[in-house]
């Protein structure tokens, strides 16, 4: 049986360790009411920043835009001033005030919203847009208004940089220009072969109605004499196709036959059509085969022949063409 002296030791050492807890648990508090405190404090900061809507006076012009267009280029300066990480105290009206030249915000603010490097058409204001630009810190606006992919409507800055990085153009960035438009220059054969024959190396690109976007590159200039031609250096590519998706992909050729020069076949690719055109009364229809993989390499884990757009045709609703040496 223990000891009065033993219990009251044990009972000591209870109180002591209660002592410690309730010390502890008071520190908590404290620590979680000055936490509340400081974001009280911090939450018409935190409100101002989550608005969906943002007003911007850019040197006397209002512009309105969202917080996720701003912080689109995580490097830029637009992202940085309204990252949450600055106090940004807007002038009465609600807008927040950037003392620069007005006249290009729209190219920059329209680049972040759509990835689309559209450009002034005089040569002073692509330089003055490029200042701006710099000012800005837009790297990626930067890269895409130097390459001649900027004029096609149908890629994105991401896939303009990918395919310019395969064409490995290096200093010829600022070659090149779009020859054939179809919903310009009209969905058949006759404005395809009028547009796009004797034109040198080009690139096409595909649209489909299901959304698929495609194409293919030649170093061989598009003529109508009935031959097949081969050429090393000639690819297609895919940034949106039917089995892979999204993933961009660019596919070589694997034996002869890489393209062929039909009167009634345009910017045919490959034995069997793996990327080509026909005209079914003056329309143009398209069709994919890869026949396979005589002419283009399979994508890595694809056999399917009709692993581009998922059966045999497809229907474009847009085409363009560009011609590298004009």
């Amino acid at each position: 049986m223990a000891s009065r002296s033993e219990d009251s030791k044990a009972f000591e050492e209870v109180s002591s360790y209660l002592s410690k807890v309730q010390d502890l648990l008071s520190c908590e508090q404290d620590k979680a009411r000055a936490e509340r405190e400081q974001l009280e404090r911090d939450f018409p900061t935190i409100q101002q920043f989550q608005k969906k809507r943002i007003k911007l006076n850019v040197g006397g012009q209002v512009f309105m835009t969202t917080l996720e267009t701003l912080r689109k280029d995580p490097d830029s300066m637009l992202a940085s001033m309204f990252s949450g990480r600055f106090e940004m105290t807007p002038d009465d009206d609600g807008a927040f005030f950037i003392d620069r030249d007005p006249t290009y915000f729209r190219f920059i603010l329209n680049f972040l919203r759509t990835g689309k490097a559209l450009l002034p058409e005089s040569t002073l204001g692509k330089e003055e847009l490029k200042l701006e630009a710099e000012f800005y810190n837009i790297r990626a606006f930067l890269k895409a208004k130097g390459s001649f992919l900027s004029q096609c409507s149908l890629l994105t800055v991401d896939q303009q940089a990918s395919l310019a990085e395969w064409l490995d153009m290096g200093g010829r960035q600022e070659e090149g220009q779009l020859i054939y438009k179809a919903t310009r220059d009209g969905f058949s054969g006759a404005a395809v072969h009028y547009c796009c024959n004797d034109k040198g190396e080009t690139i096409t690109v595909i649209k489909t109605t299901n959304g698929y976007l495609f194409g293919g590159y030649t170093d061989i200039a598009w003529k109508s004499d009935n031959i097949w031609k081969s050429s090393p250096k000639t690819f297609l590519f895919s940034f949106n196709n039917y089995t892979t998706g999204n993933t961009p992909l660019k596919m070589n050729v694997s034996d002869i036959n890489t393209v062929f020069h039909g009167p009634s076949n345009f910017l045919w690719f490959g034995c069997g059509g793996a990327i080509g055109l026909t005209a079914n009364n003056t329309l143009l229809n398209g069709t994919s085969n890869w026949y396979d993989g005589k002419s283009y390499k399979f994508p890595p884990g694809t056999t399917n022949n009709h692993w581009l757009v998922g059966e045999g045709t497809f229907e474009p609703t847009e085409i363009e063409v560009f011609s590298l040496h004009i």
